[in-house]
């Protein structure tokens, strides 16, 4: 069977590279040739603008227990809000076609683990742009991939990604980031898979999904 590429997205802590790898051996194992490709962070123009954040405290680390985790307090900071949000959608536009984009190729399954749609998340996160997804800006984020690829949304409580990982609870913006998949999975119709319950059942629904998909013919 030829699969479409897809997107396996969500938070950390949701199960994303569990069931990446896991999805991996199973096609292979079903005689499908699989890559996996990850693309995130890639700030190329809007570095300068997040070096000088650094300087005036905006942009920051905190430590716990061993556990670095970042924050970009961009929320009030009206005009570089503007000028971080365009640079991040020419960003993310290249290290979509340099790191995802140039891997398609026929007779082989494409899953990316993190890609624009991540990116896109994360700009609605630090600038406090919840609409971002819905201005013509921030659907540039994603104008490469939307029509190529299937996403797959892990859905995963806040309570259950604690259990698996429990450092992520000094992550104070780990609630609102699963805010912002929870919304996105509405407005572009994701595929969400819950993993709230065992792992084979979340295995069995993302073979289903994937399966019913390529069954009748849906492109994305």
């Amino acid at each position: 069977m030829d699969y479409l590429p897809i997107f396996i997205t969500g938070t950390d802590g949701s199960g994303k590279t569990t069931l990446t790898e896991w999805l991996k051996e199973h096609l292979e194992n079903q005689g499908t040739s699989v890559q996996i490709v990850w693309s995130r962070y890639n700030n190329l123009f809007s570095k300068p603008l997040l070096a000088a954040t650094r300087l005036t405290g905006h942009n920051y680390y905190e430590k716990h227990d061993g556990h670095l985790f970042g924050y970009h307090d961009f929320q009030k900071l009206s005009l570089f809000r503007k000028i971080y949000t365009l640079l991040q959608s020419i960003d993310v536009n290249i290290a979509t076609r340099r790191n995802i984009l140039r891997h398609l190729c026929p007779g082989q399954m494409l899953i990316c683990e993190r890609g624009p749609w991540d990116t896109l998340a994360d700009v609605m996160l630090d600038t406090g742009n919840m609409n971002l997804h819905k201005t013509l800006t921030g659907k540039r984020f994603v104008t490469s991939v939307q029509e190529k690829f299937k996403v797959f949304f892990i859905s995963r409580s806040r309570e259950n990604i604690i259990k698996t990982r429990p450092e992520l609870e000094y992550d104070r913006s780990l609630t609102e980031k699963i805010r912002i998949y929870h919304c996105l999975a509405e407005a572009f119709g994701w595929e969400i898979i819950e993993n709230n319950g065992s792992l084979s059942s979340t295995k069995d629904q993302l073979i289903h999904s994937l399966s019913l998909r390529e069954t009748t013919g849906e492109a994305g």
